[in-house]
């Protein structure tokens, strides 16, 4: 008898069912404060030496009603750019101060390079608003007494900048909490010779954005910068009047202070940071008994900056209180009506 077996094919069915679960703001459209987050979130202390440079930058309208020294006693500084106004009036104050010293006092008289590591210093410790402070020189147009037998010679690169470091990992701090009170002062043109990406004023430096906004100063006209005047009452009871040249007035266009777009201070602080940088007014080149070819020329930049993320934001809809440009424009989760209709 012969037994037939009759294979037997068997067959499973996996049914897979997908359920999509709504968080809470899922079904909001992407807007301009997740573009911001998402752009802050893709560079950090660990990669940012090697994305791209627009990386590295935010866009203008990021930061709004940003101060206006043509503005300033017509409209009206809200209370939460306070902070902003002051960064404003200290890279203003700097630049006046070393612009009027750098023309006026005599060559022993001048700030040394301890000085201005000082000041910079002084200007952090005593504004709490301000991360950080600094002077960049353009090449060869930085002047010291410090030095004896150093008469009328230069440095090739000087930056004093001083900043907030983030101190939370220190061993004393157990709560390892940042207290915002330690300050880190470096000068930023000590640098290996023929380093262009350590070099503040060449293209490779990629954040400084604040130096290409006034220098290198390539004009050659004696009437090029604003001049002011002060009147000085000596001790023995004289008087001077000294006409110096300085920063651009109010009335100048685009006037003495350009805020550049917020960047994330790669190597340095590693933070986000915005701010406002002012041109210091030098006569250059000195002591050549020939005034003819001394020139007023922007030497420096004075660069207050301060935290991005203490910023405010204003996320109501584009009004006569929120004027354009405005990336968080109409970005708040609510509704813009609260009425209810029967």
């Amino acid at each position: 008898m012969l037994n037939y077996k009759y294979p037997v094919i068997s067959g499973c069915v996996l049914v897979i069912f997908s359920i999509k679960v709504f968080a809470q703001f899922d079904w909001q459209i992407r807007d301009g404060f997740d573009d911001i987050t998402s752009r802050m979130g893709k560079v950090g202390a660990e990669n940012c030496k090697v994305v791209d440079r627009n990386a590295l930058f935010l866009p203008q309208d990021s930061v709004t009603h940003v101060p206006n020294i043509r503005q300033i006693g017509i409209d009206p500084v809200l209370p939460n750019r306070t902070n902003l106004l002051q960064l404003h009036n200290m890279a203003l104050s700097r630049a006046f101060f070393y612009s009027f010293i750098l023309q006026r006092a005599a060559d022993d008289d001048e700030p040394g390079f301890m000085y201005y590591f000082l000041s910079s210093i002084s200007d952090v410790a005593a504004n709490r608003f301000i991360n950080s402070s600094a002077i960049y020189f353009s090449p060869n147009m930085s002047f010291t007494p410090s030095y004896k037998g150093f008469f009328n010679k230069t440095m090739p690169l000087f930056a004093p900048r001083a900043f907030r470091s983030d101190d939370f990992n220190d061993p004393f701090h157990l709560e390892r909490i940042s207290t915002l009170n330690t300050i880190e002062a470096i000068d930023l043109g000590a640098i290996p010779n023929n380093s262009m990406s350590l070099n503040y004023t060449h293209g490779h430096y990629k954040i400084n954005d604040w130096y290409s906004a006034w220098l290198p100063d390539l004009t050659k006209r004696q009437d090029s910068k604003t001049t002011y005047s002060v009147q000085i009452t000596h001790g023995n009871g004289t008087n001077e009047t000294f006409t110096w040249h300085g920063p651009p007035a109010a009335s100048d266009i685009p006037g003495p202070v350009k805020w550049f777009k917020p960047y994330f201070d790669c190597g340095r602080s590693n933070k986000w940071v915005f701010g406002a940088t002012v041109p210091i007014p030098d006569i250059f080149p000195r002591h050549t008994q020939w005034r003819h070819i001394e020139i007023p020329t922007y030497v420096a930049v004075a660069v207050m900056e301060i935290d991005f993320e203490r910023i405010d934001i204003n996320q109501c809809p584009t009004g006569e209180g929120n004027p354009p440009p405005n990336r968080y424009a109409g970005t708040a989760r609510c509704k813009n009506q609260t009425t209810e209709v029967c």
